[in-house]
Formats: C-alpha cells, structure tokens, sequence
C-alpha cells in the first residue's frame, strides 16, 4: 500500500469505509479525488469556455473504474529550468480543501486530481512497489503544451482503477480505490 498522509480537515482522506481507523492509502485517495470530482461536475456549474472533464464507469462485475480525464492547465518554466503545471478549477462553488499538514496542497480539486494521479503514477512506474507486475492501473498520464480553454497546456490521464464494493454496517455499500501497491 502506498501510504497517504491526509491533511487535517482534508476533503478526502484516503481511509477506508472497512477501516476508517487504520492507515490512508494514496490509490484510495486519488479514487477520492477522481470521485469527488466528478460528482462536483454533476452538481456546479462549469466555468464558460473550459473544456475540463472526468468521466468515470465502473463495471461492478469486474471490479474495476474506467477514469478518463483531461484538465486545462497553466505551463511555466520554473527559475531552475523545470517546467510547472498549474490546473484552476473548471467548477464554480467547490468547498474542496487539501486540508493542512499532509501530503497535498493543492489549492483546488483540479490540482488535487492532476498531482494524485502523477504521484500514483510514478509510484507504479516502479516495478517493485506493484502488487500485480502484468497490471498497469494508470495507461496513460501527459502534460500537453497546446492552445485548449484559454490555458496554454492539458494534463490527460486514462485508468483502468481497481475497486473494492465495501457493505457499510448501517446497511448500503460504498466503492473505493483498491490498493495495487506495495
């Protein structure tokens, strides 16, 4: 499991429904993040002229979500010689908080899924943090330098997510991010 340490009064926390005690897992959280992110999408309203989106299927035989995702984001050449992508949010009235003192500070729920799926990538990139070595959860995940909704650049990234169908005890079921690393 890849840990995940949530801020205090985070949004998302990366815990599981089965075990809201034990450790925040980083597949959860960015699953949290992708979910809350589209249900965001299904609730506000869309800022004019931005063509962001997040798409999610889940397929409960298989267990598993297809995330289809692309973001309008902001490129700038850092002093260094890197290069930063900043994605604003694309929906207007987020309560969307990072929260204080853990891993993500993103300013927004845009930020938060670009920098989740990025970190969750390279993670998986390393072929001894992965549970199942012939699986790759997370197929493709680019930065795009190209004129799109007034930004200068897109961050897309597609997954194939595995999910856990979790019963709560009051009755009802959640789904959530399935661990796939070590």
């Amino acid at each position: 499991m890849a840990i995940h340490l949530p801020g205090a009064s985070a949004s998302v926390s990366g815990k599981s429904y089965s075990d809201p005690q034990g450790p925040a897992s980083k597949e959860r959280y960015v699953y949290g993040i992708l979910g809350l992110l589209e249900q965001e999408e299904d609730n506000l309203v869309r800022i004019a002229e931005r063509t962001d989106r997040v798409t999610i299927t889940a397929n409960l035989s298989t267990k598993t979500a297809a995330i289809d995702l692309l973001l309008n984001v902001v490129a700038t050449n850092a002093a260094n010689g890197s290069t930063n992508y900043t994605a604003s949010h694309y929906l207007t009235g987020s309560t969307f908080t990072s929260g204080t003192g853990g891993d993500s500070t993103a300013a927004n729920l845009a930020q938060a899924a670009m920098e989740g799926v990025v970190a969750l990538k390279i993670l998986e990139l390393d072929p001894a943090r992965k549970l199942s070595p012939e699986k790759t959860v997370i197929t493709r995940c680019t930065h795009t330098l190209a004129a799109s909704g007034g930004s200068n650049a897109t961050f897309s990234a597609l997954l194939e997510f595995p999910m856990e169908i979790i019963t709560l005890p009051g009755g009802g079921s959640v789904l959530e991010g399935k661990v796939f690393l070590n």
